[in-house]
């Protein structure tokens, strides 16, 4: 897993230039070739406020796993990571956040603290502030 942070930080925001690569990644099989491709991918789209690569993102959260579900949560956070470049992204990821606590697995509900404080990380909101204090108190130690 590390190998593909790594490789997805190399193509940290470089958008299209990553297309070659992502083609390559597909032909590794099963989930470390789908955890791979969503991180390079969504490494590369970092900042662009990208709507088509956050609805795509948000796709692969709406699905329902059970096993093998570890790129749901490099989706998820990958959500943040693309929509943190724009106001309106992150206002949107913000509500997609909140429904993905309400009715996400939990590999998603897991990852949503994280992704909400890279969305907001140099402008806290009142609204974040306590929807991350809320999350501090839950029942999943690993979501608190």
């Amino acid at each position: 897993r590390f190998a593909c942070l790594g490789l997805g930080l190399l193509f940290l925001g470089l958008q299209e230039t990553a297309d070659v690569t992502m083609e390559a990644i597909k032909a590794i099989p099963g989930q470390i070739g789908q955890y791979c491709s969503f991180t390079v991918e969504t490494c590369a789209y970092a900042g662009s406020g990208n709507v088509m690569k956050v609805q795509k993102l948000l796709g692969v959260c709406a699905e329902h796993l059970e096993e093998n579900n570890s790129h749901q949560a490099v989706a998820a956070f990958g959500i943040a990571l693309v929509a943190m470049g724009e106001e309106m992204g992150a206002d949107m990821s913000a509500r997609s956040f909140e429904h993905m606590l309400q009715y996400g697995e939990v590999n998603l509900r897991r990852v949503v603290p994280l992704a909400v404080g890279l969305l907001h990380m140099s402008n806290p909101k009142p609204t974040v502030i306590d929807m991350l204090s809320k999350l501090s108190h839950d029942g999943d130690a690993e979501v608190a």
